[in-house]
Parts: structure tokens; C-alpha cells; sequence
């Protein structure tokens, strides 16, 4: 799918600038891609903007289905991983990192609590990156971006096992075709903050080799031993959340991101 900025002249000539989603010429011609767009859309109108992107519109045209939402003024974490590796830098603040890693605790929280007249709406974001995680500069809010791939209640069933998703950041149970889950969107976060905090990506490499190393038996923390050495204490907070998150068997990481932000306090 293909996300570009639009420009458009409202009733009283002011101009704004949103942001379109399409997808492809090939996709057009796929029933799953059409109806998961769809899909996107209607759980971006039940959220109303929360933790993702206000839905400002949506249809059909002769290029197929299309959804807009608004533009958010800040950038996401792949843009500031981007420029820190630009500057030199790499990693990011730890002190902001820290209260970044809270934000999005918060949205991914509400996220999986959200409800509506029917009842909990069961949400799964189920591609958690950098790319798809905008913060503020003060890192006090998130936004969760990018549904497309998300389970929720009224979710389109998928047709296959396949796995879907960003490799570098997927829990090892969904790169081996599982479900997504909130445990694995919990990994997902916390390898996403563990690119931030180290400024490397948690696996790189061929997109086969990356899905190999993401489903192996090797859990990740083992290439990363501070994190799960010492007392949670002397560590902080923000290191005990990633490393408790990525317990490479689901039923080890915590039950909530809320049993999480707990860790904060």
C-alpha cells in the first residue's frame, strides 16, 4: 500500500495537507488487500483519532479504496533513529527514550483496551516498529500508526498462515505463522526501543535470513545480556520493561502493557 500527502481546499479556502492511503495497481486486484483497507478505516473511525491518526475521510474512486487522516506534527521514531545515525549519534537520549517507552506503553494500552457500544473491540496492532510509532520531541505522546495488518473484532480473517509484519522487530511466535497476540505486540515494542536505546536494529540481514533468526530458538535477549543481568533496580525501569517484554516464550512477557508502565513506578 502507498501512503503520499494530499493537499485539500476545504469550503472556506483554507488548505490542508493529510495524509492519502492506496493501494497498489497489483493490490486492486487482490480481495484481501481491498477488504483489509476497508478494514483500516472502519477501526480508525471507532478509535476517533485516541492513539492513532484522526480519519478524515474515506471511498472509493476509479483507483480503487482510499482512507485519509490527518497529518501529525511530529515525526515517527524511524525518522529520529534516521537522524541520529546521520549525526553520528546513533542511539537516543536515555532520558527521553525513557519517557518515550511510557508514551507508547499509554497508546499500545488503550490501544488494547479500546471498546466501543458492542464491546471491547479486541485490537492486536500486530506491526509494531520504528516506522510505525510517531512521538513528540518531548516524548510525552505516541501515536500509534499504520492498522493495516491489525486484528481487531471486526477484522477480515487472513487466508493463510503466512507471516506479515517487520521482521526486525516481530516476535519469534509470529514469525513462525502464529496469531499475533498482545504479548507479541509487547515484543514487538520492546525490540522497537531496544533499536532506540542501542541504536542498531534488533536482526538485519536478508528478509529469509532475518525471518530464520526471528523464529529460531535463540531468544534475543541473549545478544543483549545487560539487559537481563543484574537487579531490575540497577538497571532502570526502562531496561527491566524491554527485557521482561522480550521473554521469548509469550507467557513469560507481561500480561498488559499497563502491568508494564507498572514497572515505571
Amino acid at each position: 500500500m502507498r501512503l503520499e500527502e494530499v493537499s485539500i481546499i476545504g469550503i472556506d479556502g483554507v488548505t490542508t495537507t493529510l495524509f492519502e492511503k492506496r493501494l497498489s495497481t497489483r493490490e486492486r486486484t487482490e480481495p484481501e488487500a481491498v477488504t483489509r483497507l476497508r478494514s483500516e478505516a472502519d477501526l480508525l473511525a471507532r478509535l476517533g483519532g485516541r492513539v492513532t491518526p484522526r480519519l478524515v475521510d474515506t471511498g472509493d474512486d476509479e483507483r480503487g479504496p482510499w482512507l485519509r487522516t490527518e497529518k501529525l506534527p511530529f515525526p515517527t521514531l524511524a525518522h529520529r533513529l534516521d537522524a541520529a545515525a546521520a549525526n553520528g549519534a546513533g542511539s537516543l537520549d536515555v532520558a527521553w527514550v525513557e519517557r518515550a517507552l511510557q508514551a507508547a506503553l499509554g497508546a499500545l494500552a488503550t490501544l488494547h483496551d479500546a471498546s466501543d457500544a458492542h464491546g471491547p473491540l479486541s485490537i492486536v496492532h500486530a506491526d509494531l516498529s520504528p516506522a510505525n510509532l510517531a512521538l513528540d520531541d518531548a516524548g510525552t505522546r505516541a501515536v500509534l500508526l499504520d492498522l493495516e495488518l491489525a486484528s481487531w473484532r471486526g477484522a477480515p480473517p487472513l487466508r493463510d498462515g503466512a507471516f506479515r509484519g517487520t521482521l526486525a522487530y516481530c516476535a519469534p511466535e509470529t514469525a513462525r505463522g502464529e496469531a499475533p497476540t498482545v504479548a507479541s505486540d509487547l515484543f514487538a515494542l520492546a525490540a522497537t526501543f531496544l533499536h532506540a536505546m542501542t541504536g542498531a536494529a534488533p536482526r538485519t540481514g536478508s528478509s529469509f535470513a532475518a525471518l530464520l533468526a526471528a523464529a529460531a530458538e535463540r531468544p534475543l535477549l541473549d545478544e543483549h545480556p545487560h539487559l537481563a543481568s543484574g537487579h531490575p533496580t540497577e538497571r532502570g525501569p526502562a531496561h527491566a520493561a524491554i527485557a521482561r517484554c522480550l521473554a521469548h516464550v509469550p507467557s513469560e512477557r507481561p500480561a498488559s502493557a499497563r502491568d508494564v508502565l507498572a514497572l515505571f513506578r
